[in-house]
């Protein structure tokens, strides 16, 4: 047998010790997710837009969501990224020494909506941090809808959408800007006094916040074209409420817009029971298009039916509750089947005050079964529009409900 001597074991042990040392070494050396050694720590110099036509020039704030590009030193191998201390997943691809592209995530706490922020923007790796002072935020606003788009000088107009922050002012067309302007605290409503001057027909309501400026929409241009019936010098009223003193200018309750509206003053059925007094049926009975022609752009015959809405104003008092209450649109096809479609009056009418408010159903929305329209001209001569109010309530509602300015809208201009 042979015998081993101390010496020849230490060389032994010696020999394991250098091949698990060199192994660990190696398998260190080989691990693709260990996260590369910095040779320094990163600096940052300048904050830039991606947007090539501000790309030269610095700042210092930018809105969730936005890209950015980060200027500085040592960038190619920073590990974390941070707005308000509130982590950004980031490409490591788009890192390089001196710059490092990052978009800011929707959910980093803002001015608008945070107290005690730190306001900064940091950036580290293995070495160290950089930080650099940075605002955050909300998106610009955005206009969905208006309570009215028959509003007048002087009266309050409320505006529904999101991001109402940080608000510098609300400018109407003819570039007169309104007074009195509040918000709500999650930004989704805002209340202007309207100024006296606007011209409606010079453009759109514009929000201006720090964030940047409302986009124009289908829903902030105010008197919208496409009259099909205001009562007055636009009326082809064919049956429903009694004419003689339903077409009227006093309702208690409520202010007429201008001039006289529809008037529906009962105990609105149960069960969605029906009654002539709740209906106001429009048509030109000698076969005469009632629906808007011109101008001609908004009013192609062969435009997709997607493209268009009814929409008319209506005012609520007297009545306990607006639930259960709806407003219907009905019109024809060609085969003289009805197509018609329910909403639900509570999604715009926000309070039964006898406030006006703007009601907009897509037309695209009225079907029977698998019958729809399919484009404008689907309006043809001769078919009717009627807006008629349903309670699908057990019981009765006594309601008194006025309609006004009823007209077709091309969403798209």
């Amino acid at each position: 047998m042979k015998k081993f001597t101390i010496n020849s074991i230490n060389k032994i042990s010696f020999l394991l010790l250098f091949f698990v040392v060199g192994a660990f070494y190696s398998c260190q050396e080989e691990d693709p997710t260990a996260p590369a050694e910095a040779k320094a720590a990163p600096v940052i110099e300048a904050v830039r837009s991606m947007n090539p036509a501000s790309a030269d020039s610095t700042f210092t704030q930018s809105t969730l969501g936005s890209t950015i590009v980060i200027k500085g030193q040592n960038l190619e191998d920073v590990t974390s990224i941070t707005f308000n201390g509130y982590s950004a997943s980031f490409n490591t691809a788009y890192a390089s020494e001196n710059y490092l592209i990052v978009t800011i995530p929707q959910l980093t706490p803002t001015i608008a909506t945070a107290t005690d922020l730190s306001n900064k923007l940091i950036v580290g790796n293995s070495k160290g941090e950089a930080s650099y002072d940075f605002i955050v935020l909300p998106p610009a606003p955005m206009v969905e809808a208006m309570s009215n788009e028959y509003v007048k000088a002087g009266e309050t107009l409320t505006l529904y959408g999101e991001y109402f922050y940080l608000v510098k002012d609300v400018t109407f067309p003819g570039e007169v800007k309104g007074t009195n302007i509040t918000t709500s605290s999650d930004g989704t409503t805002l209340n202007v006094t309207v100024p006296a001057g606007f011209d409606p027909t010079k453009g759109d309501v514009v929000v201006t916040t720090e964030s940047g400026k409302s986009a124009a929409n289908a829903r902030t241009k105010l008197y919208s074209v496409g009259m099909v019936g205001n009562f007055d010098d636009k009326n082809p009223f064919g049956w429903g409420i009694p004419a003689a003193t339903n077409i009227t200018n006093t309702a208690t309750g409520i202010t007429p817009i201008d001039g006289k509206f529809g008037l529906i003053n009962m105990a609105l059925p149960g069960a969605g029971g029906w009654a002539n007094e709740k209906v106001i049926h429009l048509q030109d009975y000698s076969g005469g298009q009632i629906f808007p022609t011109t101008p001609t752009t908004n009013y192609d015959a062969n435009e997709p039916i997607a493209n268009f809405e009814a929409r008319m104003e209506v005012a609520v008092a007297n009545i306990s509750s607006l639930e259960g209450i709806k407003l219907e649109v009905l019109s024809t096809n060609a085969a003289s089947k009805e197509l018609s479609y329910r909403v639900d009056l509570k999604d715009f009418v926000r309070s039964t005050d006898g406030k006006w408010y703007t009601v907009a159903v897509p037309l695209a929305s009225l079907v029977n079964g698998s019958d729809k329209l399919t484009e404008y001209g689907d309006l043809a001569p001769g078919r009717p529009l009627r807006v008629a109010i349903y309670n699908v309530n057990a019981s009765d509602v006594p309601a008194t409900i006025a309609i006004d300015n009823i007209r077709i809208v091309n969403t798209t201009k």
